[in-house]
């Protein structure tokens, strides 16, 4: 008699795919309580996390008035298992350590990120560098200088189509 390892409604859509890069994490960074459960007691815990979504690894993209910048925690490699390579209009970061020992066992991590380098930015003067709370920071600077749009020059923009679409009965 063959017995199921999982019952079929414990098992995931798409069990291949490890969607929270925290997870290999140990448990002991893990915040033991959310603080609003007893407010929305309905909300799982599994969607809570997205709320302090900027302090569980994830890289952050900026694109500024003169540069592009990415923000990528690393903190569990050491600066030579990271290697970052350009090419065409690729940046590709790849990490790998071997087994280490932590509180609960031994544990290895890998991972490649790629980012597309978005128009006006040149792949050719990419730096990048290291900080000392393990935050990889990749900067390109961009070939023109984007205009800076603030909202009383749009609003000075959109206030002068209306009025010449007004003019000329179009509104």
């Amino acid at each position: 008699m063959d017995i199921p390892i999982q019952y079929p409604w414990y098992r995931r859509a798409f069990p291949h795919r490890l969607t929270d890069p925290s997870l290999a994490e140990p448990l002991t960074d893990w915040p033991l309580i959310w603080p609003f459960t007893s407010s929305f007691p309905w909300i799982r815990p599994s969607f809570t996390r997205w709320f302090n979504w900027p302090d569980n690894g994830h890289g952050e993209m900026r694109m500024e008035k003169d540069r592009f910048v990415i923000y990528l925690d690393v903190k569990h490699f050491s600066p030579d298992e990271l290697s970052v390579n350009v090419s065409d209009k690729f940046i590709t970061i790849h990490a790998k350590h071997e087994d280490r020992q932590d509180d609960h066992g031994f544990v290895s991590r890998e991972f490649l990120r790629k980012y597309r380098l978005p128009d006006g930015v040149s792949g050719g003067d990419v730096t990048s560098s290291l900080s000392s709370d393990g935050v990889l920071t990749i900067t390109a600077p961009r070939s023109s200088p984007g205009p800076e749009r603030t909202l009383s020059s749009l609003y000075k923009t959109l206030w002068h189509i209306n009025r010449e679409n007004i003019k000329q009965n179009k509104w």
